[in-house]
């Protein structure tokens, strides 16, 4: 499994992933790996994680970059990819259902689980980004695209992100606030669910650098010092309060 984080922002875009793959029955004893590739910068202002089947989204994608190398605008990225997913997964698997269909579990079978999100900046006039838009691609839906417009996407392990987003997640904050989030958000999953983990990685989306993928030094230091927030939290909410009285 995984967890895909994708937040906008005033002034630009941060998108993350974990680093876990899970192999086996998720519902049985399974084993993980902890070195997949799950973010790709594609072109100067976007960017696509992937989620679901890790070697079918490495083979997608490695035909993807080739594909889109420095196509700029996300809506164009957009069509690109999807065009060339839908065609693979017709030749690929040209007589698998779409979806599992419930009232007939010995059906046909599923097609491969791939999930791909997609984040960056449409390029207006004069050739200067503009509009920030974050899109989902699922084999689920034949990868129907699905614009995420209230400022923020999850693919994979949601709930604990989903819940921490609603509280924390500020569509006015700066790159630098929404690093620290998307790390967190990211790392509180893997303290609770172990199909989410290993090293965190992210890039950031902005008008005048592009997108920018962060080194892992990088990205520890921003862990780290979320986990001291964390412990000053904790410090801070079991505090006593002064006696009024004293």
């Amino acid at each position: 499994m995984t967890l895909l984080v994708a937040l906008r922002g005033a002034d630009g875009i941060v998108v993350a992933s974990d680093s876990r793959g899970t192999f086996g029955d998720p519902r049985g004893v399974t084993a993980q790996n902890d070195a997949q590739k799950k973010l790709y910068r594609v072109s100067k202002h976007a960017a696509i994680l992937a989620a679901g089947s890790g070697e079918l989204g490495a083979t997608v994608m490695a035909e993807a970059l080739t594909l889109i190398h420095e196509t700029d605008g996300i809506s164009i990225v957009l069509e690109k990819t999807r065009k060339l997913v839908r065609e693979r997964y017709d030749e690929w698997f040209p007589k698998f259902s779409v979806q599992l269909n419930p009232l007939n579990p010995a059906g046909n079978p599923v097609r491969p689980d791939l999930a791909l999100l997609l984040a960056g900046y449409d390029v207006g006039e004069p050739q200067a980004p503009s509009v920030q838009k974050i899109f989902q691609l699922g084999s689920t839906f034949d990868f129907a695209p699905m614009l995420h417009n209230y400022g923020f996407a999850l693919v994979g392990i949601a709930q604990y992100a989903l819940y921490l987003l609603n509280r924390l997640y500020q569509n006015d904050s700066t790159v630098d606030r929404l690093k620290a989030l998307a790390a967190y958000a990211i790392t509180e999953t893997a303290s609770q669910d172990g199909k989410v983990g290993g090293p965190v990685q992210m890039a950031t989306i902005t008008p005048a650098d592009g997108c920018k993928v962060l080194a892992q030094d990088e990205i520890n230091a921003i862990v780290s010092d979320n986990s001291q927030k964390n412990t000053t939290l904790k410090d801070s909410f079991f505090k006593e309060k002064p006696n009024a009285a004293s």
